[in-house]
C-alpha cells in the first residue's frame, strides 16, 4: 500500500508541472484526429469515384471489343449455313472477307458433326484440324454447352491444341430443311488475349485489376487476370454482361487507397497548428520541471558531495591494500590525541619486517602483498577498543595504544607483537618466517601532551637499536639512544666537513716477505684527525661514511694521497715495491672510476685495491665481472682482504683471479695455541699455492706467530710485531732506521 502511494506521489510530482500542458496538447490530438479522420474518409471517397469511372470505361472497352468479335463470329456463322457443304478453300476466302487486320479474332475452326474440318488461317492451325469436341476432355464441356443451348459460348483462357492460350468463342450452326432446323456444327474464334487487354485499356491504366467468372471468387483458378488478393482489398467492383457470359471486375490504386490523398500533408499542417498551440504551454512545463528538477540535482549533488568527501577522507587517511590506518592518520593521532581517558599516556609501536624483502625478491610482490596483508590482520587481532594499528609505508608498521601506566603494558604489547609476527604464514602453499623488529616509546606522565611528534622519532630510534641488536626483538626508547643518534648525526655533519676541509689522512703499514722480512709493500689505511678529538681510527667513522654514502669519495681521497707519498718516496730512493688500498663496494659501483683510474701515472705493479671480504661478492656480480678485468687490464692488483670472516666463498673469489689473498687477523691469532687452526691456515695457504696466489697474514702480534707463518709457508706477514701503522714521515724513518741496521749486519 506504502509502494503505491509513494508510486502516485512520484507520478502527480513528475506530471503536475505539466498538466496545462497535457490537457491542451489532449484537445489538439482530438481536434486532428477527427479533422483528419473527415478529411481522409472525403478523399476515399473522391479517390473511389475515380477508379470507379476509370473502371467504367475500361469495362464498357472489354464488352464492346467482345461484341464486336461475336458480331463477326456471327456474320461468318451465318455465311456457312447458307453454304454449308463448301471446303477448305471456299471456307478460307470466306474468313478472310469477315477477319479483319484490327480484328482481335486471330483465326476461326469449323466443326461439322463437332469435328473440326476447316482452320483460318491454315498455316499455324494445322494441328487443331481432327479435333473432336465430344472427346477432348478440355474443350468437351463448353462445345456441348454451346450445342445444347442453341447459344454463344466465351470459354477461356483456354490451351490451344496449336498452342498457346486464348478466349475462344463457340457459336452454333444450324440449317433450315424447310420441316426443322438440323443442327450443323460449331463454329470457334480465337480471341487474341494480350490484344484484347491491350485495346481494352488494361496494360496502359494506373490501377490494379482483377477479373474474375463470379462475382465473389474465393480461388485462384477463378481469377484469370490480376490477383485474387485484389477482390480482399476493398476494390471498386463492376461487371460485364453478356448474353453468353458474366465477368467481375476489381480495381484499386496500385499503391493502394489513399497514397495520393494529401492526407499526409493535411496532417502535417494541423500537427503544426497544434504544436504551436501546445509548444508555448509544454515550454513553460518543461522550465517549470526543469527548475524543478535542477533543485533535486542540487540535493542530490550535495548528498553525493558530501559521501565522496567522506569517501575521500577515508581513502586519504587508510591504506589501500591493507585497509589499515595511514600515515597521515597517524600524524593526525599525534597532533590530536583523542585520549580515552585524561591521565592516559600515549604508547607508539614502531614495527619493521625482518624479512620482507626476501619474500619480496623470491615470491614478487603478490608474495609481498600477501605478508603485507597477514600483517596487517594480525595486528588488528591484537588492537583493543582504543588501539590503532597502521602501515606507515613499506612494511613499516605503527601500533598506538594508551595506558595509565603505559611502561608495563608497553613491553607486553610490543612482545605479542613480536611473537604474533614470528608464526608462519603461507605463500602459495609454502611457510614462510617474516618476523619483525620492534621499537617502543611512550608518553612519560611529567610530559604528559608535550611533542608527541617527537614521540614517534623516539620509536624510530628504538626500532633502529633493535635492529643493530638482531632481528625479532624489541627495544625501548632511553635517553642513552636520543644521545647516542645526537652524537651520530653531529659525526655525520662533521665527517661531511672533514671531507671538505681535507681532515682524513693517509697512515701505511709494511708488508714483510715472510723469508727475508724485506718490505714488499705498504697498506694505506685511513685516519681522520678531528680538531678536537684528535686522531680517529677507521672503526669510528666508517659506518657514518656509509650512512652517508661518501665512501667513494673518502676512497677516491685516500689513494690520492697513497700515490702522492708513492711518488715522494720514489724520489727519494726508498724501495717501496707498490702500495694497497681499500676499495669499497661504493667506490666499485662508480661510473666514472675506468677513466680517473687511467688518468692515474701508476706503473704497472706497484698499486693494489684491497676488496673488502664484506663486500657482498653474489650482489656486485655484474659489476664485479666487467670492472675487476678492466681494473687489471690498467696494471692494478687485486688482492682480496679479511678471507675467513663473511661472505666470499673461495669459488667466487678466485673467479676474479687475485693476485694476493689476505687472511683475517682472527684466523692468524689462534694458530699459536690451537693446532687445528694451523691446519686451517696451511690449507689456505696451500689453496693459494695452487692458484698461484700470494697469502699475506695480517695480525702477526708477536715474532712467534711469524715463524709459524713462515713455517707452514705464508709468502707476506703484517702486523704489529713487525709494524705499527705509521704516518709517511715516520715510514720514511723506520726504512732509514731498518737500512742502517741491515747495513751495520752486513758489515
Amino acid at each position: 500500500m506504502n509502494l503505491r502511494r509513494n508510486l502516485a506521489r512520484s507520478v502527480i510530482s513528475h506530471t503536475s508541472a505539466f498538466a496545462p500542458a497535457i490537457f491542451a496538447a489532449i484537445i489538439a490530438a482530438i481536434v486532428v484526429w477527427v479533422a483528419t479522420n473527415w478529411r481522409l474518409e472525403r478523399s476515399l471517397a473522391d479517390e473511389r469515384a475515380i477508379v470507379a469511372g476509370e473502371l467504367a470505361t475500361i469495362s464498357s472497352r472489354l464488352q464492346t471489343n467482345l461484341n464486336s468479335n461475336v458480331k463477326l463470329l456471327q456474320g461468318l456463322a451465318a455465311g456457312i449455313a447458307v453454304n454449308p457443304a463448301m471446303d477448305q478453300s471456299g471456307f478460307s476466302r470466306l474468313a478472310a472477307q469477315i477477319l479483319k487486320p484490327d480484328s482481335q479474332l486471330r483465326s476461326f475452326a469449323a466443326a461439322p458433326g463437332m469435328v473440326v474440318r476447316w482452320v483460318y488461317p491454315e498455316k499455324g492451325n494445322e494441328k487443331a484440324i481432327g479435333l473432336d469436341y465430344r472427346t477432348n476432355e478440355k474443350q468437351r464441356a463448353a462445345a456441348m454447352l454451346a450445342r445444347n443451348t442453341h447459344n454463344i459460348v466465351l470459354t477461356g483462357p483456354v490451351e490451344l491444341v496449336q498452342g498457346g492460350t486464348a478466349f475462344v468463342v463457340r457459336c452454333p450452326i444450324y440449317i433450315n430443311d424447310g420441316s426443322s432446323q438440323i443442327f450443323w456444327g460449331l463454329l470457334s474464334g480465337i480471341v487474341d488475349i494480350p490484344k484484347l487487354y491491350q485495346e481494352s485499356g488494361l496494360g496502359s491504366t494506373e490501377l490494379e485489376i482483377a477479373i474474375s467468372t463470379v462475382p465473389e471468387p474465393n480461388t485462384p483458378k477463378q481469377v484469370f487476370f490480376g490477383s485474387l488478393a485484389t477482390f480482399s482489398r476493398k476494390p471498386v467492383q463492376t461487371s460485364v454482361d453478356m448474353v453468353y457470359g458474366r465477368w467481375t471486375l476489381a480495381a484499386l490504386p496500385k499503391q493502394g487507397w489513399g497514397q495520393n490523398s494529401g492526407i499526409g500533408t493535411f496532417e502535417f499542417y494541423a500537427s503544426l497548428l497544434a504544436f504551436c498551440v501546445v509548444a508555448p504551454i509544454v515550454w513553460i512545463g518543461f522550465l517549470t520541471k526543469s527548475r524543478q528538477r535542477t533543485i533535486e540535482k542540487l540535493r542530490l549533488h550535495k548528498k553525493k558531495l558530501v559521501r565522496a568527501r567522506q569517501r575521500l577522507e577515508y581513502l586519504s587517511l587508510h591504506d589501500a591494500l591493507t585497509g589499515l590506518p595511514n600515515r597521515r592518520f597517524v600524524d593526525q593521532l599525534i597532533s590530536q590525541p583523542p585520549r580515552p581517558r585524561p591521565q592516559d599516556c600515549l604508547i607508539l609501536i614502531h614495527i619493521d619486517l625482518d624479512r620482507f624483502k626476501e619474500i619480496n625478491d623470491t615470491k614478487g610482490h603478490a608474495g609481498g602483498d600477501v605478508v603485507l596483508q597477514a600483517t596487517a590482520s594480525r595486528l588488528a587481532d591484537l588492537a583493543g577498543p582504543n588501539d590503532v594499528a597502521a602501515r606507515i609505508g613499506g612494511d613499516e608498521f605503527i601500533f598506538a595504544s594508551w595506558s595509565a601506566d603505559p611502561e608495563p603494558k608497553a613491553n607486553a604489547l610490543a612482545q605479542q607483537i613480536v611473537d604474533a609476527l614470528e608464526q608462519p604464514l603461507f605463500i602459495e602453499g609454502v611457510a614462510c618466517v617474516v618476523g619483525a623488529s620492534v621499537g617502543v616509546a611512550w608518553e612519560t606522565e611529567g610530559a604528559l601532551g608535550r611533542d608527541l611528534g617527537q614521540l614517534l622519532l623516539n620509536a624510530d630510534l628504538a626500532l633502529y637499536e633493535a635492529k643493530k641488536a638482531g632481528r625479532g626483538r624489541a627495544a625501548v626508547f632511553t635517553e642513552e639512544l636520543r644521545s647516542a643518534a645526537i652524537h651520530s648525526k653531529e659525526l655525520a655533519d662533521e665527517f661531511n666537513h672533514a671531507l671538505d676541509r681535507d681532515e682524513l689522512v693517509a697512515f701505511f703499514q709494511p708488508q714483510f716477505n715472510a723469508d727475508t722480512l724485506d718490505i714488499v709493500g705498504v697498506e694505506t689505511l685511513a685516519r681522520w684527525d678531528h680538531p678536537q678529538k684528535g686522531l680517529l681510527a677507521p672503526n669510528k667513522f666508517l659506518e657514518v661514511a656509509e650512512k652517508l654514502g661518501r665512501t667513494g669519495d673518502m676512497d677516491r681521497l685516500i689513494l690520492q694521497k697513497a700515490l702522492f707519498e708513492l711518488t715522494r718516496w720514489d724520489s727519494m730512493g726508498m724501495q717501496i715495491p707498490r702500495v694497497s688500498v681499500n676499495i669499497s663496494a661504493r667506490r666499485l659501483a662508480q661510473a666514472n672510476l675506468l677513466a680517473e683510474l687511467s688518468e692515474l701515472p701508476i706503473a704497472k705493479g706497484r698499486l693494489c685495491f684491497e676488496l673488502l671480504e664484506t663486500i657482498s661478492f653474489n650482489d656486485l656480480q655484474p659489476v664485479l665481472k666487467e670492472i675487476i678485468p678492466a681494473v687489471k687490464k690498467l696494471g692494478i692488483e687485486i688482492e682480496i682482504d679479511d678471507f675467513g670472516t663473511e661472505h666470499a666463498s673461495i669459488v667466487s673469489l678466485l673467479r676474479f683471479e687475485p693476485r694476493r689473498l689476505k687472511i683475517d687477523r682472527e684466523i692468524i691469532k689462534p694458530i699459536i695455541a690451537s693446532p687445528s687452526q694451523r691446519r686451517l691456515v696451511s690449507s689456505i695457504i696451500e689453496i693459494g699455492r695452487s692458484q698461484n696466489i700470494d697469502i699475506v697474514a695480517e695480525g702477526v702480534e708477536t715474532m712467534e706467530h711469524a715463524k709459524i707463518l713462515k713455517d707452514l709457508g705464508c709468502h707476506i706477514l703484517q702486523g704489529y710485531a713487525l709494524a705499527r701503522p705509521m704516518t709517511s714521515e715516520q715510514l720514511i724513518e723506520f726504512c732509514r732506521i731498518k737500512d742502517k741496521g741491515m747495513a751495520e749486519a752486513g758489515r
